[in-house]
């Protein structure tokens, strides 16, 4: 592998697209503060058995990720680079394991392909990008099945250790489904290859379940001794039976969310998979090759386990990019088809018109626009050659551009951060300020401000603050403030938000510039 070429190809460019810029942007409403806020108060309390976010415990994910961040920081300081340091990482790792398992059994030109799909896939690369669980646990779920086909193919019970081992770690990253998806999609592929029980006796049991619990009980056992029935009830019963049977809100639960959702998730590529689908599926290859039939029952295994489940959620669909890419890969290394290209030509055209439009009607600075227009020469390309490295290379570079150049030019603009710091800055020459949401919260913001807790409190509480004698500070929504007319405060500042038109304002009952 040192010598491979194409490896080091990858793993540059994943670098580069993934890793390195990650530091040049700031954290991202609503979920990944919220990650990165609770590791931070992890580091500061010490304890790193029981996450909080807000100074409130959170027992939406198990701990991995958690420990993951706190990591991070200690070793590149608290700021979003070490944060999100290791989750993306792990999306440099899925990269590299799908290249490494494709080469062994299909050679290096589809493994190459694959792993260059996976890697220009737009909802991968936004997730690898962020301080949260999601690639990890793709990758995490890709190791376990990657190493049980392995264990399959050549009868070697070290693969099916690692398998479980690697199944332990996504059980660590976000609960049960680490275990329950690897499993079926193990299970269906057996089945329709009539080596189910044969299969059964093979897997050494004793040791991979070892393995298993040995990566999982410590943290489950330690916070099932500190917290008991609450964490049962939040985050099992909750979070993980009732998120799967139930609505949670916020989050949609239409039947057809995932497919109103395919194009963006997996573009550029989501017009060229309907196409390999069909071709595949005609072939006899998806029945008499393995790996490519695992490859298929992996994403429809994945696409239905998440279609069933009540709550959805678009990054839920991660776990299936692996399959999603090999599939897709065969179909543009054997076919060299112009529809698809022609297809996503347009639909890389009417986007970038649109992203234009968008960019002029907010007003932002037009350098920051650029990376709009490789992924339209990229298709234009493909479509011209027939082939999928216009299109691969194209969005490889738009999206580089987007980190590197984009992100960047717009910071300036973000409201969220720069509120945080005023209120920082307040608080720093009036220690004995309180700081409060109304009727709004910001987890950018109490990440940004990482001074203590922000409650939301709602219009009494509010109230009550502003009618007192001592000094508050009140963060919220500029169309909220009519629900404090007539009462007396001090607007210290109004800031517009990047991609809304609701501004954010602060407000106070003194005068608090020059202190208290």
């Amino acid at each position: 592998m040192l010598k491979d070429r194409r490896f080091w190809i990858l793993l540059i460019l994943s670098l580069l697209l993934l890793v390195l810029p990650n530091g040049l942007y700031y954290a991202f409403d609503k979920d990944e503060p919220k990650y990165l806020e609770a590791a931070w108060e992890m580091v500061k309390s010490g304890d790193y058995i029981t996450p909080y976010y807000n100074y409130q415990l959170r027992f939406d994910k198990p701990i991995l990720i958690y420990w993951l961040i706190a990591l991070g920081y200690k070793l590149f300081g608290v700021n979003e680079f070490g944060g999100r340091f290791f989750s993306s990482l792990c999306g440099v790792l899925a990269v590299l394991l799908l290249y490494w398992w494709i080469k062994r059994f299909k050679g290096e030109e589809l493994a190459f392909t694959s792993s260059l799909v996976l890697l220009t896939s737009l909802d991968f690369i936004v997730m690898s990008s962020v301080a949260m669980p999601d690639v990890a646990l793709t990758s995490f779920i890709s190791g376990a099945l990657i190493f049980f086909f392995l264990g399959y193919k050549e009868k070697k019970k070290s693969y099916y250790n690692l398998a479980f081992l690697f199944s332990g770690l996504a059980t660590l990253t976000k609960g049960p489904v680490g275990l329950v998806l690897p499993g079926l999609v193990a299970v269906m592929f057996l089945i329709l290859h009539r080596s189910l029980m044969r299969t059964l006796k093979e897997i050494p049991w004793t040791s991979g379940l070892g393995l298993y619990l040995l990566v999982v009980l410590p943290w489950y056992g330690a916070i099932f001794l500190k917290h008991g029935r609450e964490f049962f009830m939040d985050f099992i019963v909750f979070h993980n039976i009732h998120r799967f049977t139930g609505k949670i809100p916020g989050h949609p639960t239409q039947w057809w969310y995932y497919l109103a959702n395919y194009f963006w998730l997996y573009f550029p590529w989501s017009l060229v998979f309907p196409f390999a689908l069909r071709k595949l599926l005609k072939e006899k290859e998806v029945i008499t090759d393995e790996l490519l039939n695992f490859a298929v029952v992996w994403f429809f295994t994945v696409f239905a386990f998440f279609q069933v489940a009540h709550t959805k959620l678009a990054h839920y669909l991660l776990p299936s990019f692996p399959a999603f890419s090999v599939i897709t890969a065969w179909y543009i290394q054997r076919y060299r088809e112009r529809a698809p290209y022609a297809l996503t030509a347009v639909l890389a055209f009417l986007v970038g018109a649109l992203g234009v439009a968008f960019w002029h009607y907010k007003g932002w600075p037009l350098v920051g626009a650029l990376f709009l227009i490789p992924p339209l020469l990229g298709a234009l390309f493909s479509l011209y050659r027939a082939e999928y490295k216009g299109l691969a290379y194209g969005f490889l570079v738009g999206m580089l551009l987007f980190k590197w150049l984009t992100l960047p030019s717009l910071q300036p603009l973000r409201a969220k951060e720069a509120i945080a710091k005023e209120v920082k800055e307040l608080k720093s020459r009036c220690k004995n300020i309180k700081v409060v949401f109304f009727d709004y919260t910001s987890p950018e913001i109490v990440y940004a401000y990482r001074l203590g807790q922000i409650k939301d409190l709602g219009k009494k509480e509010v109230l009550k603050l502003l009618k007192g004698k001592e000094p508050v500070v009140v963060i919220t929504r500029e169309n909220r403030l009519k629900k404090l007319k007539g009462i007396g405060f001090k607007v210290i500042d109004r800031k517009k938000e990047l991609l809304t038109n609701h501004s954010l304002v602060l407000i106070s009952n003194k005068e608090i510039e020059n202190g208290c």
